[in-house]
């Protein structure tokens, strides 16, 4: 019963959203009760790839990793620049001042910056990370994905909002209380206080930190009790979303055969990254693209990303569906999403 109601307020929030989004392209002039139909690519763009420069950024960690195959192939190409960032909001000040066309970020990221980018619209054109969160114990026990019941009482540690978010859904969706979510360290200090720290027992980290702390060794040696995405996986139907791929509104309008093409090779881009018959070289380019940081620890650590390549209505579906299940404020509506 429970799944049959999320999926009607889904769909419920897909209508509702075209009015209450449209007031986003109220920069852009246009009446808040109007929808901006221009925001989905149509046909005026370019029918053949031409020859105009692409910029891409990208942060390091799993958003980034599908791009790593496609930034080793086009590294003498001044047609396709890659572009490290270090924190969603960099990579939105920089596409604001019109120096990235395409981004992939956070999942969680993509509604909060539809009112933050100037007046350069921008569209989800893919979802290129499933589930990567996992919660760490210091104790060596499992926790059953259906039943959280044994974490009443504890504290776990989270170093950002988003990672506490989908934790919070997973415990209210299982009746799961009195649970504290500590978020006293970041993702830069959470590895040194959780050795450190004699009252942190439990840790949510996404990869490829959650690697890192499971391979060190010292006062205590954490390992995963719970893989986030099968304790969803219980309680959503719909996938849980950790990555996407947006692209500016207007370069798609004006380019679309250039976009398509791009996005195509994304697509085997992610593929070949995930194919465990390339890890070595893989983890090699996400190395040397700075998105992993070692060798070692990325080959333990991308076949734990849940790299994917979804778009289209499918795309559009789970994006909603996981807006919904967190509670975001804004939800982006059909025109905020690329049609492929």
């Amino acid at each position: 019963m429970k799944k049959a109601l999320t999926l009607l307020l889904a769909l419920a929030l897909i209508l509702v959203s075209v009015f209450s989004f449209a007031s986003c392209e109220k920069q852009n002039g246009t009446d808040a009760t109007t929808l901006d139909t221009s925001a989905v690519p149509d046909s005026t763009g370019s029918d053949t790839v031409d020859d105009v420069t692409v910029n891409v950024g990208y942060l390091s960690g799993t958003t980034g990793l599908g791009l790593a195959k496609m930034i080793a192939d086009h590294k003498d190409d001044a047609k396709r620049t890659f572009t490290k960032y270090n924190s969603p909001a960099e990579i939105m000040a920089a596409y604001a001042k019109g120096d990235v066309d395409f981004a992939a970020l956070p999942t969680n990221a993509f509604p909060t910056f539809t009112k933050s980018v100037g007046n350069r619209a921008f569209q989800m054109f893919a979802i290129n990370t499933l589930g990567v969160l996992y919660l760490l114990s210091d104790d060596g026990a499992t926790i059953p994905a259906n039943d959280l019941s044994s974490l009443s009482g504890k504290s776990v540690y989270v170093p950002e909002n988003a990672p506490k978010l989908v934790l919070q859904h997973i415990l209210n969706e299982n009746g799961v209380e009195n649970v504290d979510l500590n978020m006293k360290y970041n993702l830069e200090t959470i590895d040194a206080g959780a050795q450190a720290d004699a009252d942190v027992h439990y840790v949510l980290l996404p990869e490829p930190k959650a690697t890192a702390l499971t391979s060190q060794t010292g006062t205590k040696t954490f390992t995963v009790a719970l893989d986030l995405t099968a304790a969803w996986n219980e309680v959503d139907e719909d996938p849980l979303v950790q990555g996407c791929l947006i692209v500016s509104k207007d370069f798609a309008n004006a380019h679309k055969a250039t976009v398509d093409a791009l996005v195509s090779e994304y697509e085997a881009s992610i593929n070949w990254m995930k194919d465990q018959a390339n890890l070595d070289e893989a983890a090699q380019y996400a190395v040397d693209a700075g998105i992993l940081p070692k060798v070692p620890l990325a080959k333990k650590a991308i076949p734990r990303c849940n790299l994917t390549f979804i778009s289209g209505t499918e795309m559009m579906t789970a994006a909603n569906a996981f807006f919904t299940a967190l509670g975001l404020a804004v939800q982006p509506a059909d025109a905020y999403y690329g049609a492929r």
